[in-house]
């Protein structure tokens, strides 16, 4: 039977070193360049980290050490748009950071 919908297509990873995260908001990798309807965070650092995309403004998602996130827009029809920009910062910098910050995206 074929598939009707739309293909799945990956975007690039977004990783950052531990090493080279601060507690002031950088840019995590480059924004969308198209809808995101799915994304997966993974925290493999050891520290706990904040994530905005309001331009950090205000801590938007909390993620801690050692976890993983999925969030599957497409389901509900909904999506993190085009030219959106993740922004990361350590909640409280480690005395010696370890680990990587990723973000994969997926879009149709």
């Amino acid at each position: 039977m074929a598939n009707s919908g739309n293909s799945i297509k990956l975007d690039e990873i977004r990783e950052i070193a531990a090493g080279s995260l601060t507690t002031s908001y950088q840019n995590l990798g480059g924004i969308l360049l198209r809808d995101a309807y799915r994304i997966w965070i993974t925290n493999n650092t050891n520290g706990d980290v904040y994530l905005s995309i309001n331009g950090g403004l205000f801590n938007q998602m909390k993620v801690r050490n050692g976890s993983g996130r999925a969030y599957d827009n497409k389901t509900n029809d909904s999506f993190f748009g085009a030219n959106t920009q993740f922004k990361i910062k350590w909640d409280v910098a480690p005395g010696a950071p370890a680990g990587w910050f990723s973000l994969e995206v997926e879009y149709v």
